[in-house]
């Protein structure tokens, strides 16, 4: 059987006859955990649901172990072979097993804000093996004609650890306005900055290049599924359904006044208010002279 996924621990004591016989557990069912549950996700499961993950996913993806080698602990791996009953599982002719792992190492390279959970499970990975002290990485590669790896060392330990942390929601009918720049058309992403000057990760398909090329540095509106930071509502990122152009939005006019700089009183101008020079102006009648002082206090004014 061949391999398809090999993970690499380096480090003194990753050694046979050093490695920790209580680290092989955390080792081996937190790389199964991130590929199941990955594969869940791209079947269509909701990160974060509860219960068992369907029984065809488990049999897709459950990893077996075909090979350990010495040296740096090398651990070679192979999901099972589908039988033809579950040719349903099957994503753009790739075994979902091969696409979950693929996605993983994604994740483990830095797309970890689209894949909580294996987010998740990778960062207690690294804490249960204590990456970068008690072991130096452990390294994911997926064999074949282009290889796929990616390194868990201590600065995606540091990086893991944060996006673990992140709760996020996704609105798969989002729509997001603002200005398309620094787009990587190897790795099909763009960043999109949006008026309230918070740098978004857009995420398009090869079908929406064309239309990325022609909306750079130029204001535009993206609809799509927008993933969120539930505790702060902060955009994290927004894997792109359809672009428009400002110009095609009809809105080209109002776009421009929004990005014009104004002094306040031309502000006050256009509102047709006027601007006051001393804040006791704004005092409430209803509150003590010590409520007021204490507010403005706080405010450090």
């Amino acid at each position: 059987m061949t391999a398809r996924l090999v993970l690499r621990l380096t480090g003194d004591n990753a050694r046979l006859g050093e490695v920790y016989a209580s680290d092989l557990a955390p080792l081996l069912g937190g790389v199964d955990r991130a590929v199941n549950r990955t594969a869940a996700q791209i079947a269509g499961r909701a990160p974060g649901r509860g219960g068992r993950l369907p029984q065809t996913i488990v049999g897709a993806t459950k990893l077996r172990l075909t090979a350990i080698k010495e040296g740096s602990l090398v651990l070679e791996f192979a999901p099972p072979d589908l039988p033809s009953d579950q040719e349903a599982l099957d994503l753009d002719d790739m075994q979902l097993a091969d696409s979950a792992i693929r996605t993983v190492i994604d994740v483990l390279e830095g797309s970890e804000t689209g894949f909580p959970e294996a987010t998740a499970v990778l960062s207690q990975l690294a804490e249960a093996l204590d990456i970068g002290k008690r072991y130096e990485t452990l390294a994911l590669t997926q064999p074949g004609d282009v290889p796929r790896e990616a390194v868990l060392d201590t600065t995606a330990r540091r990086r893991l650890s944060v996006a673990a942390e992140l709760r996020t929601r996704s609105d798969d009918s989002g729509t997001l306005v603002g200005l398309l720049y620094e787009a990587d058309f190897e790795k099909n992403t763009a960043r999109l900055r949006t008026p309230l000057g918070d740098s978004v990760t857009v995420r398009f398909d090869d079908s929406h290049a064309q239309s990325i090329k022609e909306a750079l540095r130029e204001q535009a509106q993206l609809r799509g599924s927008v993933t969120y930071n539930e505790a702060t509502a902060a955009i994290v990122s927004v894997e792109l359904g359809n672009i428009a152009s400002a110009m095609q939005m009809g809105l080209m006019p109002d776009l421009e006044d929004f990005w014009m700089s104004q002094s306040l009183e031309e502000l006050a101008e256009s509102q047709g208010v006027s601007t006051i020079d001393r804040i006791e102006v704004l005092q409430d009648d209803t509150i003590s002279e010590k409520e007021a002082e204490d507010f403005l206090a706080a405010l450090e004014l």
